[in-house]
């Protein structure tokens, strides 16, 4: 009984330590948005988005969309930064309204008639029914709708179209997307579950044969596999290695299947292919959150069991996501519009 108080103090004294790390983090990319709040600025940035897409009344459309994309970002701020100051009951609910409105924000970018219709309200995912007994978080699942935002986004910021409607995918496989919860699984599980992989002071990716031996393969046949199924390419082949690198001047931003980890600015691989998935770590955030903002308005009575009583390895793995997805979720945003802008 006192090793459990003890473990259970240790665990609140680090989720402190982390919650004073993402505020200070999250602080100085919030503070760097600030110059995306200006709509004399905006506005000729978003006036040559739209020439460079070839919109009529690029003018027109600029002046009417700089007001909207300022507030989506302001309203979006405002969820991450009250998150910071609820409780973890809520939490989810607020990061999951928060990275929606930043994502509206980016969508004015690509598509200036955002709403167009209707349909693209939307959440644009869906949760299975819950079993009350028994219930394991890692082993949920979520599916993704036809229409809705999350497609919307896919399509307008990422151009990944109509092979994501219907996918599943389960907790553990979308939480194991981000690079930062790699120590946790290995704490909680007892297994690794990320190669790490070198990269260029360009973040290029470095493919050598050691890397590719975790998948029983060669350096070059990995890379024939990554450039076929993903938005990557060949940049340069070696007698040791080969460099690939995705198709976005920043390669944090999509560089699935590789994995980008904040804290020590390196990238990851999952340790086994049926965990490689092309969905950029903004929609794997996106998911996430909204299963646990469904949770947490929905399925209250195991919510609280699961706060209050700390019974089992979800407490702590939901927790840490949380703290994670409050520095990179507007890291991410940042990325992409000094990227689009």
């Amino acid at each position: 009984m006192f090793s459990d108080c003890q473990e259970r103090r240790k665990e609140f004294k680090y989720l402190e330590l982390i919650n004073w790390s993402v505020q200070f983090m999250s602080t100085l990319h919030w503070e760097r948005l600030l110059s995306y709040h200006s709509t004399q600025i905006i506005q000729k940035k978003l006036e040559k988005c739209y020439q460079k897409i070839k919109h009529e009344n690029s003018s027109g459309l600029s002046y009417d969309n700089c007001y909207r994309f300022i507030y989506f970002l302001k309203h979006g701020e405002n969820f991450f930064l009250q998150a910071n100051q609820s409780p973890h009951a809520i939490q989810p609910i607020l990061l999951f309204y928060g990275i929606s409105q930043l994502l509206k924000a980016c969508l004015l970018i690509k598509d200036p008639y955002y709403p167009s219709t209707s349909s693209v309200l939307a959440h644009g995912a869906s949760s299975r029914k819950r079993k009350k007994q028994q219930y394991q978080f890692l082993k949920d699942e979520i599916k993704v709708q036809r229409n809705g935002l999350f497609s919307h986004v896919a399509k307008e910021l990422f151009h990944l179209h109509d092979h994501l409607e219907a996918e599943k995918f389960s907790m553990e496989l979308l939480l194991n997307q981000v690079a930062e919860m790699k120590d946790v699984f290995m704490f909680h599980q007892a297994k690794t579950n990320h190669v790490k992989v070198d990269t260029t002071g360009l973040y290029q990716v470095i493919l050598t044969d050691a890397t590719a031996q975790h998948f029983h393969m060669s350096a070059e046949r990995l890379s024939e596999h990554l450039t076929e199924k993903y938005q990557l390419q060949k940049v340069k082949n070696a007698e040791d290695h080969i460099l690939l690198q995705t198709q976005y001047t920043n390669h944090t931003f999509h560089c699935a299947p590789f994995l980008f980890h904040i804290d020590e600015k390196t990238f990851y691989l999952p340790n086994n292919r049926e965990s490689f998935i092309n969905l950029p770590e903004l929609l794997v955030h996106y998911l996430l959150l909204y299963n646990l903002s469904m949770i947490s308005r929905y399925e209250t009575e195991w919510w609280y069991e699961l706060l209050l009583g700390v019974s089992n390895d979800d407490y702590p793995i939901i927790l840490r996501y949380m703290e994670v997805a409050k520095r990179k979720i507007p890291y991410f945003i940042l990325v992409f519009l000094e990227e689009h802008m």
